[in-house]
């Protein structure tokens, strides 16, 4: 019973995929996943820029299927985890750029089987292209990584540290020979002795 209740995990087709946020346009082509999609041979081709992504979906047997989508229909970048195979249950670590309103119009931007350097690819596509961070939950949904307001990101406010009572304070002892001098008419004169 347990079983049925456990999400289905994602399964990952392909090798390795590292596209460079900060190479804009970053050229991606990703394996088909579904498996009526890789009998057909399908290849996502995409082509990321700042205003939006533009897409190719080729096949050898059907021909080639264009679209295009602006930024703004992404809900954001997410950190996803998925299986090599249905028997192999090594982890891959997904990095995927998720369709606000169509899953199967999702990117995948990078594609790691030891997850090094994971988290900073993460968080650079989500700066580069102003999308917020999701994370997968236990339950295989997407929730915010981080709070927002628009494209400013909130935190819990600081507690102010003050000032430091030691940064205007000087030093009430000077002398060249290690020998320190007290010099008591420095809190009266206001002014620094001539020693040095």
């Amino acid at each position: 019973m347990q079983d049925r209740l456990k999400p289905r995990q994602r399964c990952w087709h392909g090798k390795e995929i590292d596209a460079d946020p900060f190479a804009l346009p970053a050229h991606v082509a990703i394996p088909a996943q579904s498996m009526g999609r890789r009998l057909l041979g399908f290849i996502r081709f995409v082509t990321i820029s700042r205003t939006g992504v533009e897409i190719a979906d080729s096949s050898p047997v059907l021909g080639c299927f264009e679209w295009q989508a602006p930024l703004r229909a992404y809900a954001g970048i997410a950190l996803r985890t998925a299986r090599r195979g249905r028997d192999d249950l090594r982890s891959v670590v997904l990095i995927e750029m998720v369709h606000g309103q169509e899953p199967a119009r999702s990117i995948v931007l990078h594609a790691s089987f030891d997850g090094a350097d994971v988290a900073a690819r993460w968080r650079s596509w989500s700066n580069v292209l102003g999308l917020p961070l999701l994370i997968e939950t236990k339950t295989g949904g997407l929730e915010t990584a981080e709070r927002r307001l628009g494209s400013v990101k909130l935190d819990s406010p600081q507690p102010h540290a003050g000032a430091n009572p030691l940064t205007l304070r000087r030093p009430m002892t000077f002398g060249a020979t290690g020998r320190p001098g007290v010099w008591t008419q420095r809190l009266s004169v206001g002014s620094r002795p001539h020693l040095y």
